[in-house]
């Protein structure tokens, strides 16, 4: 790929990333609403907050999904976390998710519908909805040389990229101490996001 379609590849996950990230922060907002309504939660004899969080998930969302939406965090979204994450939440590689996101379901017009909801078809769903463990939005095996990643750090520094819903991303290239010599781990392209008003800074590359 040359820089141009790097951009464009990145912009696609930055979005990814922040649908997620917009999705985290409406379940808090639910979830800590809902828990100042449930009394029996002031009694840690009768249930945890991780019960209390478990019994409210909706996990209606996931029988009927946008096939927008749908190819974004679930598709093409298996790209935004590692290989290893894949091990260490379900015992599964890349390719035995998708095949098993791909058998769930079925494409109905402007839609997936999912087949037959069984738990690990919507653990996977769910986890995959939620999860802020994110792989960086550049793979190296997309990456040819590192100058690559530099010159698209370059192009993406400092600007501002506008989602669907009016909130703004703002890309930068951080500051790092030129005395380190592991300079090699430092974080060369992070994003704030401001889901629903409240900033939020991940690493990106």
């Amino acid at each position: 790929m040359n820089a141009e379609e790097l951009v464009l590849l990145v912009r696609r996950r930055i979005e990814s990333r922040y649908q997620r990230i917009l999705f985290v922060q409406k379940e808090l907002n639910r979830l800590n609403a809902l828990a100042k309504l449930e009394p029996a939660l002031n009694t840690p004899a009768q249930r945890s907050f991780d019960d209390f969080v478990f019994s409210r998930i909706n996990f209606s969302v996931y029988k009927k999904i946008e096939t927008d939406e749908f190819n974004l965090l679930f598709l093409e979204g298996l790209g935004d976390y590692e290989d290893a994450f894949y091990l260490k939440m379900f015992s599964m590689n890349r390719e035995e998710i998708r095949k098993t996101i791909n058998n769930g379901y079925v494409k109905a017009g402007p839609f997936y519908l999912c087949r037959k909801p069984g738990p690990l078809l919507l653990s996977i769903m769910r986890t995959l909805h939620t999860s802020l463990e994110f792989a960086p939005v550049l793979g190296r095996e997309e990456i040819a040389e590192e100058e690559q990643i530099m010159a698209v750090a370059e192009i993406l520094n400092g600007q501002v990229i506008r989602h669907d819903d009016g909130t703004e991303t703002r890309l930068f290239m951080p500051k790092t101490d030129k005395k380190d010599n592991d300079a090699g781990k430092d974080p060369i392209l992070c994003g704030t996001f401001y889901p629903l008003g409240k900033a939020c800074t991940i690493v990106l590359i």
